[in-house]
């Protein structure tokens, strides 16, 4: 009856002795793991915020030798798009979630930014570009509803917008047969239930973008091609440019990459400085290129036209691809 107390009392001084002896030993578990994590973004001196106004410390973009940029031809983009005027809890109406993705898969890396990037979604038929800068971006976190409130406030704007954009026309065909009424009756129902909802949308966006300040990072362009931006890209770096048209029928992208880098290798080892290198992608959205974009791109000496493979991918995930062999055959920040 009595080998049940001593049984507990010996368990009891087990765990004293444990308790005693791992207080002198250090431990090498995940603490430390996350410790060292931890230290590491310190010391890159990049801190990861909420979505708010706060301001992000991003190291010193100095050191950047190879610069990115990403052009994103975002076709049949609606004027609600373009206006800013989308629901951020239900992205996949007017895609949205296509945008949001492209900009997260072109700027984040495992808990930094590639602050040598730039994103440029290019809004057609409305001849807006959204541009978003790595090196000066702040306060952005990866997920999509964050990436997309960011979006909208760049897009938004509460001067621009009126009552009169605001309306639909209610326009009904002409009664011909007694038994279409209540057909008449239910689309001028459905009109108006669309046009109230849509109301309560763009309030709730006046809020929530109300005296907000400009977001860093984020800058908006009104009336810009695809030729002009190319053509701005070029003229304004002093750097080595090479452009890239993703599509299943170029070129695989490593076999180019593998030639070029062979190619400045040869450079370097002659005694040529190594310049600052700008390397700039150009691919569609879901919808792919308009025959004006493959016109102007495959007719264009700076453009050449490289592939993933013959089997389409997502765009985010082409972006992804593409810096993943750009850090493999280049390296540098981007």
């Amino acid at each position: 009856m009595l080998r049940y107390p001593y049984f507990i009392a010996w368990l009891l001084l087990f765990a004293i002795l444990i308790s005693i002896t791992t207080s002198f030993i250090p431990v090498n578990f995940a603490g430390s793991s996350f410790k060292r994590d931890h230290d590491d973004i310190t010391n890159n001196k990049l801190h990861i915020l909420m979505a708010d106004d706060s301001t992000t410390e991003i190291s010193d973009t100095s050191t950047i030798h190879h610069k990115r940029n990403i052009i994103v031809l975002c076709h049949n983009a609606s004027q609600d798009t373009a206006d800013g005027i989308f629901d951020i809890n239900n992205l996949l109406k007017g895609r949205i979630d296509v945008l949001a993705r492209c900009i997260t898969s072109s700027l984040w890396r495992s808990n930094s930014i590639r602050t040598g990037t730039t994103v440029y979604l290019m809004l057609s038929p409305h001849n807006i570009t959204v541009e978003v800068r790595g090196s000066c971006m702040r306060s952005l976190t990866p997920d999509e509803r964050t990436t997309a409130l960011y979006l909208q406030r760049t897009l938004w704007s509460d001067d621009s917008y009126s009552t009169s954009n605001n309306t639909t026309s209610l326009q009904m065909p002409q009664k011909r047969h007694t038994n279409q009424q209540s057909t008449q009756m239910s689309n001028e129902k459905k009109i108006r239930m669309e046009v109230k909802g849509r109301n309560k949308l763009i309030d709730r966006i006046r809020t929530a973008h109300k005296r907000k300040k400009p977001l860093p990072g984020f800058f908006l362009h009104y009336n810009e091609t695809l030729q002009a931006r190319l053509q701005q890209i070029v003229d304004n770096e002093d750097d080595e440019h090479t452009v890239y048209m993703l599509s299943e029928t170029g070129d695989l992208l490593w076999d180019v990459l593998d030639e070029r880098n062979t190619k400045l290798t040869a450079k370097t080892n002659n005694g040529q400085r190594r310049s600052r290198r700008t390397t700039t992608l150009i691919l569609g959205n879901q919808i792919g290129y308009s025959a004006d974009d493959e016109s102007l791109l495959l007719q264009s000496p700076i453009v050449q036209e490289v592939s993933l493979g013959p089997l389409s991918l997502l765009t985010s995930q082409c972006i992804t691809i593409t810096h993943h062999y750009l850090d493999r055959y280049i390296g540098g920040v981007g």
